[in-house]
């Protein structure tokens, strides 16, 4: 059996990302608020985002498959896992000790 698209099943769809919304949680992959205000396509807006992504079989409707994102964190991470992205990501400049801005 395959898993319905993302948009195979809409009234499913707008249900489950109702029901994320609803909680108000903060952005699962960075830990930041979430302004739930924004209009689509702003890169802090909510996105629902698959735990285990639609392309490696995880379900778009299934609630303990979902969790909410920023926008900009959800296209980072593509279908990438988790531990995958922040590997990719590497340090950033500030946590090895490099300045990041200087005086003019």
């Amino acid at each position: 059996m395959t898993t319905p698209s993302r948009y195979a099943n809409g009234h499913a769809r707008r249900k489950v990302r109702a029901w994320l919304k609803a909680q108000g949680r903060p952005c699962w992959l960075c830990g930041g608020p979430i302004d739930y205000s924004l209009p689509a396509g702003h890169p802090m807006s909510f996105e629902v985002d698959e735990i285990v992504p639609a392309s490696r079989g995880g379900s778009v409707t299934d609630p303990s498959n979902v969790a909410p994102a920023h926008r900009i964190c959800n296209e980072r991470r593509g279908n990438k896992s988790v531990a995958d992205m922040r590997a990719a990501a590497g340090p950033r400049p500030r946590d090895v000790g490099c300045r990041t801005s200087r005086r003019w």
